[in-house]
């Protein structure tokens, strides 16, 4: 697939490369998704592809392969449709679960009690130990302390080829839990550390050096990191006042003074990462911990 080279030169040649609200408004993607189809690390939905080929005026061979037409505009309804069906009926039951519950959520979070009760007692994505990006970013937004085992820095920082390093999908959480007073340690491995100064940047751009050099803390652990993962400290009365439907759909794994913890995936397929038991938590906490005394401060 040639899909990152073409959509990068679509997006320079009509004048994208500085402004690119239009095309997430019109495709409804991020600008971090969009930013990862361009480099080839994730690979967008049909549909997806079907609204850039529609965005930019192009056929679907032109975008994904760089062949055919390249300013002829396709009906793709019809066949979106017939794909569309296909593709559905082999996903894996958990993504479907995964995608169904997220939604259910973000519907009836703020709806009555029975909501939650109801979500609470039935067959949920967090019972199957999964939590979505959307999922564990309003629950960071309740962190009091979070400690951050990252192997790329790629949820809090884009780097695009030629351009400044951007905001990813959790740098406005985590400024907002700066202010806030939530503590943060990020925990990186040795090859990383070079983007530490453009995230810390990005973070004192929106709250102040202070602030930031006050309640974050990066270190640099010269031991392997095979993937990374999450552990939160949460005001468990907040999340419950203001998320219950949430907090009932994952209360299972939110110990009773707030600690939740999770394995972020080694991979750009799925947008789930796997949610610890109360055991694996502990395990996870005193792992961390003794990575953090030995580890360089940055």
């Amino acid at each position: 697939m040639k899909l990152g080279e073409t959509l990068s030169r679509l997006i320079e040649e009509r004048g994208f490369s500085r402004n690119r609200q239009e095309i997430l408004r019109a495709v409804g993607v991020s600008a971090a998704a969009l930013s990862q189809y361009t480099r080839n690390q994730t690979r967008p939905s049909f549909q997806k592809l079907l609204d850039l080929a529609d965005f930019f005026g192009v056929s679907l061979d032109y975008l994904v392969h760089g062949e055919g037409a390249g300013e002829q505009r396709v009906d793709h309804s019809s066949m979106a449709q017939l794909i569309d069906v296909s593709l559905t009926s082999v996903r894996t039951r958990v993504s479907q679960h995964s995608a169904l519950v997220g939604r259910i959520g973000r519907v009836l979070a703020d709806r009555v009690d029975s909501v939650a009760r109801e979500l609470a007692e039935s067959a949920t994505a967090g019972r199957e130990g999964l939590i979505q990006d959307d999922e564990s970013a309003r629950l960071e937004r309740f962190c009091v302390k979070a400690d951050i085992l990252s192997v790329d820095l790629g949820f809090d920082l884009i780097e695009v080829a030629g351009e400044s390093p951007a905001a990813g999908t959790f740098l406005d959480v985590v400024a907002g839990n700066l202010t806030r007073g939530c503590r943060y340690r990020f925990l990186v491995p040795g090859d990383v550390e070079d983007k530490v100064p453009d995230f810390r940047g990005l973070l004192t751009d929106k709250v102040g050096e202070g602030v930031v050099w006050a309640n974050c803390e990066f270190r640099r652990t010269d031991h392997p990191v095979v993937t990374g993962a999450g552990l939160y400290q949460l005001d468990v009365q907040r999340v419950r006042s203001e998320e219950a439907a949430l907090y009932a759909q994952l209360s299972d794994y939110i110990s009773s003074d707030g600690g939740l913890a999770y394995v972020i995936r080694p991979n750009s397929v799925t947008n789930s990462d796997m949610l610890m038991t109360g055991h694996h938590r502990d395990r996870a906490r005193t792992t961390f911990d003794r990575l953090w005394k030995s580890a360089r401060s940055l």
